[in-house]
């Protein structure tokens, strides 16, 4: 992994050891990584990507080059009232009833696990990365 760029803002961009490009950005607690560089058909594409990559650390500026983040994912479940007026028909009868209580359904979403201003949790999760897959 070697540093070749200190943002003002004080982001950290690296270039991992297969090449691809990483970042840890200590105030919101992220760290990214570039697309792999594996799986092309054609190996020509994967020169292309890695001349790319290799000119951004030339530039010190990692431009456009697109990045996703790698910090764990937690799954959290929330319950939301419903807002509108429910109705069932009983078996029994043919009339049409009013749901008599306050009816929830439960919404199922997911966020990063973030360590704002943790410089060493962030860096252990990117050597962690690059032990991993590169």
């Amino acid at each position: 992994m070697k540093l070749y760029h200190i943002t003002k803002q004080g982001a950290l961009h690296f270039q991992l050891k297969n090449g691809r490009l990483a970042a840890v950005y200590p105030d919101t607690g992220y760290v990214r990584v570039s697309h792999s560089l594996d799986g092309f058909v054609k190996n020509r594409f994967r020169v292309n990507l890695l001349n790319r990559f290799d000119k951004a650390v030339a530039l010190k500026n990692p431009g456009n080059i697109t990045m996703w983040p790698i910090n764990k994912r937690v799954k959290t479940k929330t319950m939301h009232p419903i807002h509108m007026e429910l109705f069932y028909k009983a078996s029994w009868a043919d009339e049409v009833y009013k749901y008599p209580n306050q009816a929830y359904y439960e919404m199922e979403s997911s966020n990063c696990e973030l360590y704002p201003n943790n410089i060493e949790k962030l860096m252990d999760l990117l050597t962690a990365f690059e032990a991993k897959n590169c």
